[in-house]
C-alpha cells in the first residue's frame, strides 16, 4: 500500500487441489468425472450474473466478506486459448468464456464440465444469466442466448461486427456494443432488435443502465446516455481520451475512466461533469463502487482507493500490483479483490489498503475476479480458469 500522494459437447476437466497457487497448472493428465446430477449441485452463497454483477456495473456485494482466510486452490479448468473476461455465477453453475470461441458451464466446486457451446469467434466477455438464459456475445458478429441449463442455442442476433462488449440485462432488454460503433437494445425473448445507436467509434465496454438510461463509452472519446426504451440520445460527455472502460451508475452519477488519464464523476441526469481524479496512465478498468468509496485500476499498476462523497475528491490510498490493471475490481463488506497483469491476485483490506493475501499465476490476468462467500474464480491469459476457495 502507498500513500497517494455452434455445437454443445461435455467433457471431464484436471481438477486438483493446493494450499496456495503459484504459477500455471500444467501436465497433460485428466482426471474423468462424472458431472453431477442437477439435484446433487448446491447453489452458493452469492451470485454474479453478469459482468460487475448488475446492471448499473456497481461491481459490489455487500452481504458477504468474501474469501480471506486459508486460502487453497480447489482446481483449475483448462480451456483452449487465452480467458480475456470474468465468469458469471449463478446459483450452482459457473459460466465462463475463452477466446478458443466456446462457451463453458462448469461445476463450482470440482471444475466438472457441464456443458460446453462452441462459437465461430472469440469470445471475450463476460456472459449474462437471467431466468435460465445466458446471453454473450462473439467475435463472430452475434449475440447469442442459449438455455442455461443445457447450453442449447435459443437465438442469435447479428451485430454487424466484433462483439467485444459484455451483454447487460435489464427488463426485457439485452444491451451490448459493438466494434462498428454501434449500441444495440436486443428483445430477451425473440432476439429481435429494439433499437440501435451509432456512436463515433468502437464500443468495447458493458453498457449500464439505471433508472431508465443505457450509459456507454466510446472509443470516439465520449460518454453517452441514451434512453432505454427507444435509445434517444439524451447527453454526450466529452474526455479527452478513447474510452473502453464500462461506467458504473450510482446514486444519480456516473463514474468512468478514460484514457486520458482520468476518472470522472458525472451527473447522471445531467451530464455535467461534478468531479475528476487525475492518475498517472491510461484507465482500462471499470471501477466498483461503494456507499464511500470508489475502487479503480490504471495502467499505472496502481489500483486506486478514492473518496465518493464530495465535489474534491481525495485518494484514499493506493496499492501497487506489480503491472497494469485493466480488469475492474470487486468489492465485498470487508474486502476489496483484484488482479492485474503481473499475474497477481490480491485481497486488500479497503479502509488502509493493506494486504490480506496474494496468489500468483505464470500468465496475464486481464479481466477481474468474481466472488461468492467462500470462493473466488478468475482466468488467465494461459488459457486457464482457476477456483480459490477460503478454508
Amino acid at each position: 500500500m502507498t500513500e497517494i500522494d455452434s455445437s454443445v459437447r461435455r467433457r471431464a476437466v484436471l481438477t486438483g487441489i493446493g494450499v496456495a497457487l503459484s504459477g500455471c497448472v500444467g501436465g497433460d493428465e485428466r482426471a474423468e468425472q462424472t458431472p453431477p446430477a442437477d439435484d446433487e449441485r448446491e447453489p452458493l452463497s452469492g451470485s454474479w450474473p453478469m459482468f460487475a454483477r448488475d446492471a448499473a456495473n456497481t461491481g459490489y456485494i455487500s452481504d458477504i466478506e468474501g474469501p480471506y482466510t486459508e486460502i487453497s486452490r480447489e482446481w483449475t479448468f483448462e480451456t483452449g486459448s487465452a480467458v480475456t473476461a470474468s465468469p458469471a455465477i449463478v446459483n450452482d453453475t459457473v459460466y465462463a468464456s475463452s477466446t478458443d470461441g466456446t462457451v463453458y458451464a462448469i461445476g463450482p466446486y470440482d471444475g466438472t464440465e457441464i456443458w460446453s457451446f462452441e462459437t465461430d469467434g472469440p469470445v471475450t466477455t463476460t456472459p449474462a444469466v437471467t431466468d435460465d438464459r445466458l446471453y454473450v456475445g462473439s467475435g463472430d458478429e452475434y449475440l447469442y442466448a442459449l438455455d442455461a441449463n443445457e447450453g442449447t442455442e435459443q437465438w442469435r442476433f447479428n451485430a454487424g461486427d466484433r462483439i467485444d462488449s459484455s451483454p447487460t440485462v435489464d427488463g426485457g432488454s439485452v444491451y451490448i456494443g459493438s466494434v462498428k460503433n454501434d449500441v444495440f437494445a436486443v428483445d430477451r425473448a425473440s432476439g429481435e432488435q429494439q433499437w440501435r445507436f451509432s456512436t463515433g467509434g468502437s464500443v468495447f465496454n458493458a453498457p449500464a443502465v439505471s433508472a431508465g438510461t443505457v450509459y456507454v463509452g466510446s472509443s470516439d472519446r465520449n460518454v453517452y446516455a441514451l434512453a432505454a426504451d427507444d435509445g434517444t440520445e439524451q447527453w454526450a460527455f466529452g474526455t479527452r481520451g478513447a474510452i473502453g472502460a464500462s461506467p458504473t451508475v450510482i446514486n444519480e452519477t456516473v463514474y468512468i475512466g478514460s484514457r486520458d488519464n482520468t476518472v470522472y464523476g458525472i451527473g447522471a441526469a445531467s451530464g455535467e461533469e461534478q468531479w475528476s481524479f487525475d492518475v498517472a496512465e491510461q484507465v482500462q478498468s471499470s471501477p466498483a463502487v461503494t456507499d464511500e468509496t470508489l475502487f479503480i485500476g490504471s495502467n499505472d499498476g496502481f489500483l486506486y482507493a478514492i473518496e465518493r462523497g464530495s465535489d474534491n475528491p481525495e485518494g484514499r490510498w493506493r496499492f501497487s500490483t506489480g503491472g497494469p490493471v485493466i480488469g475492474m475490481p470487486v468489492a465485498t463488506e470487508t474486502h476489496v479483490f483484484v488482479a492485474s497483469r503481473s499475474g497477481n491476485v490480491f485481497a486488500i483490506r479497503p479502509d488502509d489498503g493493506e494486504i490480506v493475501w496474494r496468489i500468483e499465476i505464470d500468465s496475464e490476468i486481464q479481466a477481474g475476479p468474481v466472488v461468492t462467500e467462500e470462493w473466488l474464480y478468475f482466468g488467465g491469459t494461459g488459457g486457464s480458469i482457476y477456483a480459490l476457495s477460503s478454508g
